[in-house]
């Protein structure tokens, strides 16, 4: 079974490309189904955020074809032709995209290097794709690794030291627009975690007015009780929020921008002069392309907090490199896992061979037993069962050790089926047992229930 992976972030695509491609979560399960009408498509796992859409997908084709089925998948499903992003993907296969996930689930492969949400990103990625089937034991194992890796680096390391985060950065942004950081009015859009963690931080920075919208109400309150701000109903923040406050930060869930040019117009005039700044870090956009065109609006996406990132990087240099080393000892183990279950096939043979030749000779000489009690007929299969133990013992060490070290000048294996006469075993599978799997053509077909779409 070959592991590959088909994805973009932030570093080889812009924020636009990655807008149009990304899977929200309430379309994830017909993405999967859509997944799983390619047949050699045996597991996969889809990671999309606002800086990444990565799709991980394990088969038994080639690599090359694996990745190409992936890549028309991506094509068909967001109706755009593979000739408007396919140059700008990136394909890792085999140990390439284990090394890269974990990298990933550790935050060296995020725009803030030692931000803790991917890996909570991460999990929740594993679970969906879990929930309706399409992880499998291979994938499954390879994103427990990772999450491992995950916790490892942040609890071993000082990588995320002060729980940066993108928006520590928005916050960090903004307090360099004002001379005085603790009289600007902040306004929050979307009361999701993204938001939250930038207004706690706005606080402990000594800003004293905060007020969150969102277009559930009940969560904005809740928010906004944890924080000591203000709540208000969605439609009021275009109503006065947008008029009254010195700093917007938004990361709706919204499929489209909510701030346009059409209905901010309005608002500047109102404001007479004074300057509005933006900052929109939710994908897709809140914010349209337009809004740059209007007067004293100053508009900050993911994409322009690129650069100012570059400072945080190099003064994490020193716990960059200890966390490398994790993600080496975690791609290390999950290898080795990988590298003995190619073995575990030959040895469950040798196992069933033995057990049928017990079985065997048991009835042959149970009727001579009978006169026994039968505690000892239970001895004597006991001791059965020990003295092919023993016999298998050895053999199983040799094929793990084998696989593990790449010692062996021979096929171990198929060494194994001649010696002891054992019909060779199928490889060991790694499709995932879903709903609706059609044996006869090695088709997996998902059985799923619509998530409610994300507020």
């Amino acid at each position: 079974m070959h592991i590959v992976l088909v994805g973009m972030n932030h570093q080889s695509a812009p924020l636009a490309l990655r807008e149009r491609l990304s899977y929200q979560k309430h379309a994830l399960p017909a993405a999967f189904k859509a997944l799983s009408t390619a047949s050699s498509v045996h597991e996969c796992v889809i990671l999309s955020t606002c800086n990444r859409v990565e799709v991980y997908a394990a088969g038994s084709v080639p690599p090359t074809q694996l990745c190409e089925e992936l890549i028309a998948h991506i094509s068909r499903f967001h109706n755009i032709p593979t000739t408007e992003f396919a140059s700008l993907l990136y394909r890792k296969t085999e140990e390439e995209a284990v090394h890269h996930l974990l990298r990933v689930a550790c935050s060296l492969d995020s725009m803030v290097i030692g931000e803790a949400q991917i890996l909570g990103q991460v999990r929740e990625a594993l679970r969906t794709a879990q929930s309706v089937g399409a992880a499998g034991p291979l994938l499954s194992r390879l994103f427990e690794h990772a999450l491992t890796a995950g916790k490892r680096v942040h609890t071993e390391t000082e990588i995320g030291r002060g729980g940066f985060s993108i928006g520590h950065v928005a916050v960090d942004l903004a307090s360099r627009i004002f001379d005085d950081f603790t009289h600007a009015q902040i306004l929050i859009l979307g009361a999701g975690k993204m938001s939250e963690l930038a207004a706690r931080h706005l606080i402990q920075n000594g800003v004293r007015f905060v007020v969150v919208a969102n277009r559930t109400y009940e969560r904005a309150r809740d928010m906004a009780e944890r924080l000591g701000g203000q709540a208000i109903h969605f439609e009021e923040a275009f109503e006065t929020g947008l008029v009254q406050a010195d700093i917007v930060i938004s990361s709706t869930a919204a499929p489209h921008p909510i701030l346009r040019k059409d209905n901010l117009l309005p608002i500047m005039r109102r404001r007479r002069g004074k300057p509005l700044f933006l900052i929109d870090i939710a994908l897709p956009r809140d914010v349209a392309e337009d809004v740059n065109d209007l007067d004293n609006v100053f508009v900050y996406n993911l994409d322009d907090l690129q650069a100012y990132l570059n400072e945080h990087i190099q003064n994490r240099e020193a716990e960059i490199h200890r966390a490398e080393a994790i993600v080496d000892e975690e791609r290390v183990r999950f290898l080795a896992w990988r590298k003995t279950r190619e073995v575990t096939p030959a040895i469950g043979a040798l196992r069933s061979h033995l057990e049928q030749i017990k079985e065997e000779y048991w009835q042959i000489f149970a009727p001579r037993l009978a006169h026994l009690t039968e505690k000892d007929r239970q001895t004597i299969r006991t001791m059965m069962d020990a003295i092919l133990d023993r016999v298998a013992k050895d053999p199983i060490q040799r094929l793990k050790t084998a696989a593990l070290e790449n010692t062996s000048d021979y096929d171990l294996p198929r060494a194994l089926y001649e010696l002891f006469g054992i019909t060779a075993a199928e490889p060991a599978s790694d499709q995932p047992t879903v709903p609706g799997v059609n044996a006869a053509h090695n088709e997996t077909t998902l059985s799923v229930t619509p998530a409610e779409p994300e507020r």
